[in-house]
């Protein structure tokens, strides 16, 4: 695993369901959903889609009127929480720890807005592109939130916020950092939601992961950041852990554009590798938080590459999406998946599916978690997949 023992020891979050780790824990213990019905492109194509966007009660400011910057804020809020979990926030001369950042489409939208003004003769407001590439989220985030070390972007499609954790895990437990903050961010936008109608990926009803009437998923907004430190460092400031992270894994299948491989070989290999990196078996985990999209192809891998895995156990192993009370949030969903996980150790609930009703006669034994139940856990691992056959993989125990 390498030299440290890597902790969480602050995580922050919001998404559909609000913002604050206590308000995804009450919604996991209600079984809410922050799914709903929005009309984007002013009415123009007469479409509502069922999306998770952020309420306006946690960041009041409409998809149209924080356009060249909304990734950035909700990304900022994420990490202002994990930061005074983990009790950094009071440090005045700057937090020496690095900033890792994963996201698809970033402020995406702004950039969007600006040209189309820019097309119809309107002089659009320069503010609008500053945020556009994907690194701005980084350098935002460091800026507001007093983090003097390095800074990187990772954007492997919807896996980079488990990819940024990963990354951030490796150089702890290596020894070249103590400090990294790390996890996902993605801003909901027209054009994104336009783009994944086209590839006929969205449901027109609430999505219902590994179901056998599942069509497709609902996109959704939010951000996760995790605070990860080496034990040593931790307790060095009085620090408790939230979490254990002990393993992770990553591949690139290059399978196709944007379909994971049926066969469920990269989400075996990742599972496989999580755990050879922890140390441990496929009979030590007791918890899997999938990626769970509901879409036909990606919940087959998925369903399939666990059975390569866990063989017979799998029908003793409880597993969740929360897809189904967030949407996916695209490059946030890891991240998001990973503080869940975190939440699951330290309450002892699995997460609901929601809408799941009829389980998929193809997914022979898998048991979908439907209310929240009550399990003793100590490991639960999270996959996520992306376009181009990025998946990765994080095994997280709870701590001592």
């Amino acid at each position: 695993m390498g030299k440290n023992e890597v902790w969480i020891t602050g995580m922050g979050i919001v998404s559909a369901l609000g913002a604050g780790c206590d308000a995804h824990r009450e919604a996991v213990q209600k079984s809410q959903t922050g799914l709903a019905s929005h009309r984007f492109f002013e009415g123009k194509y007469g479409a509502d889609f069922i999306c998770g966007m952020v309420p306006k009660s946690a960041f009041p400011p409409s998809i149209e009127d924080s356009a060249g910057d909304r990734a950035n804020r909700l990304a900022e809020m994420a990490c202002r929480e994990a930061l005074g979990q983990a009790g950094l926030d009071k440090i005045d001369q700057g937090i020496d720890a690095s900033l890792i950042v994963g996201t698809t489409s970033s402020n995406f939208h702004g950039g969007t807005v600006y040209y189309g003004r820019k097309r119809t003769n309107q002089i659009p407001d320069v503010k609008l592109v500053s945020g556009f590439i994907p690194a701005a989220v980084a350098d935002h985030v460091a800026l507001h939130c007093n983090l003097t070390g390095r800074r990187r972007t990772v954007s492997s499609a919807c896996a980079s916020g488990t990819t940024a954790i990963g990354h951030a895990f490796r150089l702890v437990a290596s020894g070249r950092s103590t400090c990294v903050v790390a996890g996902g961010v993605d801003a909901l936008c027209p054009f994104i939601v336009a783009g994944f109608n086209s590839l006929r990926l969205l449901s027109k009803k609430l999505c219902s992961p590994f179901d056998a009437n599942r069509d497709g998923f609902n996109p959704g907004e939010g951000a996760a950041i995790v605070v990860i430190e080496s034990a040593d460092s931790a307790r060095a400031r009085g620090v408790r852990a939230l979490g254990r992270i002990s393993g992770y894994g990553e591949t690139l299948e290059a399978f196709h554009h944007t379909r994971s491989n049926p066969d469920g070989t990269g989400i075996a290999s990742v599972m496989t590798k999580a755990m050879a990196q922890a140390g441990c078996g496929p009979e030590t985990i007791d918890h899997v938080h999938c990626h769970g999209t509901a879409t036909v192809i990606n919940d087959l891998s998925e369903y399939n590459g666990m059975k390569l895995v866990f063989n017979d156990r799998l029908s003793r192993l409880p597993v969740c999406s929360t897809k189904s009370m967030t949407g996916h949030t695209l490059g946030a969903a890891g991240a998001i998946s990973a503080v869940f996980a975190v939440l699951s150790l330290a309450d002892g609930i699995v997460p609901p599916t929601l809408s799941h009703e009829n389980l998929d006669p193809q997914f022979l034994g898998l048991n979908v978690v439907q209310q929240p139940e009550t399990h003793d856990l100590r490991r639960v691992m999270t996959t996520s997949l992306g376009f181009g056959g990025e998946t990765a993989s994080l095994l997280i125990e709870k701590a001592d």
